[in-house]
């Protein structure tokens, strides 16, 4: 939940109109953190890479899950077939007055 939290908060600062660089370098100059900025730049860096990576990841994902989905869809389409006919092509046998 937590995480989920988080990642949302992640994309709603990516899309938040950006600040312009000389903004930035003016904001540098004043804060008291401007060392963490840097770090800050890496981590989002990192993020998007990461971010990319999984989803390549899950592209992959689904694709084998549509696979497995065809291949079973396709099977079901076999027995399908097989199991419906029409009576007159099945022969039944008697015996005893039973249908077999």
């Amino acid at each position: 939940m937590v995480v989920s939290l988080g990642f949302v908060v992640y994309l709603f600062g990516r899309v938040v109109p950006r600040v312009s660089d000389k903004d930035i370098e003016k904001a540098k100059e004043q804060s008291l953190f401007h060392w963490l900025v840097g770090y800050l730049e890496q981590v989002d860096n990192w993020l998007l890479w990461l971010f990319e990576k999984f989803l390549r990841r899950l592209r992959v994902f689904i694709m084998k899950l549509d696979n497995v989905v065809t291949k079973k869809l396709g099977k079901f389409k076999k027995e399908a077939e097989r199991q419906t006919g029409f009576p007159a092509d099945t022969k039944t046998e008697e015996v005893d007055g039973e249908k077999k």
